[in-house]
């Protein structure tokens, strides 16, 4: 018996050993007789493509005193069939794309969203929704596909559908102040008017200094919801409203 489970536990990681090298190869011709490149996009139109020191893509378009980038909005691996299914998006290849394919033949799929600024009078403002919709519905609907299995595919995605539809219906685009460059001349911590922030954010200087003649920042927006849930997050920035740690890489 012992002798048996010897055995068991030697083959076990070389038939799976195995199986990953097939997936790897299955997935790697795959890309190759598709075209597919690994980490790239084609831009929309008036964007331009960055990477950062950790080849993590970025894109950017400025548009008069309006600046729109897309980052990261959610990460995820999927095996070579869901991949095939994801391809067959609007957005495949330009906002949605293969960021690398694992030793087992998982490709990590990145979908980017877009956030908007404007810039003006020194001052920066990011455009956000001061109308949002409840998450509960959202919420319920994935707890009924993914978890509870209640519903099928296709009524899953029409009902997704029918939520984002009624957010768009409702949403309100709305600037809110998150920097200017003599905000912080007396102070690390700033929250600016309700008619300036609409979010009442807090505002804080984490970081100022130098860098090829220009001055930069780095700038944390914290807020508490209603039902005190925290939320915090940082724009690193130069005076020129370049984003320094995503756009290009400059370390030799």
């Amino acid at each position: 018996m012992k002798i048996r489970l010897l055995i068991l536990s030697i083959l076990t990681p070389v038939v799976l050993c195995s199986q990953n090298s097939a997936n790897f190869d299955s997935t790697i011709n795959f890309f190759r007789k598709q075209g597919i490149i690994l980490n790239t996009v084609i831009p929309p139109p008036g964007f331009k493509i960055y990477y950062n020191c950790d080849s993590l893509l970025f894109m950017r378009g400025s548009f008069g005193d309006t600046i729109k980038i897309w980052t990261s909005g959610s990460d995820w691996y999927q095996n070579l069939d869901q991949f095939k299914e994801i391809m067959k998006n609007q957005s495949f290849g330009k906002t949605q794309f293969a960021k690398n394919i694992d030793n087992d033949g998982r490709i990590y799929v990145s979908t980017y969203h877009q956030t908007e600024f404007i810039y003006r009078n020194d001052s920066l403002f990011e455009i956000g929704n001061s109308n949002p919709t409840p998450s509960e519905p959202l919420t319920q609907l994935f707890d009924q596909y993914f978890f509870k299995h209640q519903i099928d595919k296709k009524t899953y995605e029409a009902r997704l559908d029918s939520l984002h539809e009624i957010e768009k219906k409702q949403t309100v685009y709305t600037p809110k102040l998150i920097f200017a460059k003599k905000m912080f001349q007396t102070k690390k911590k700033v929250t600016p008017a309700k008619k300036l922030n609409f979010e009442g954010d807090t505002l804080e200087l984490e970081n100022k200094w130098t860098e090829n003649g220009r001055t930069c920042y780095i700038v944390r927006i914290n807020n508490k919801t209603e039902d005190g849930e925290k939320t915090s997050y940082a724009y690193a920035i130069d005076e020129n409203m370049r984003f320094i740690q995503w756009e290009g890489c400059n370390s030799k």
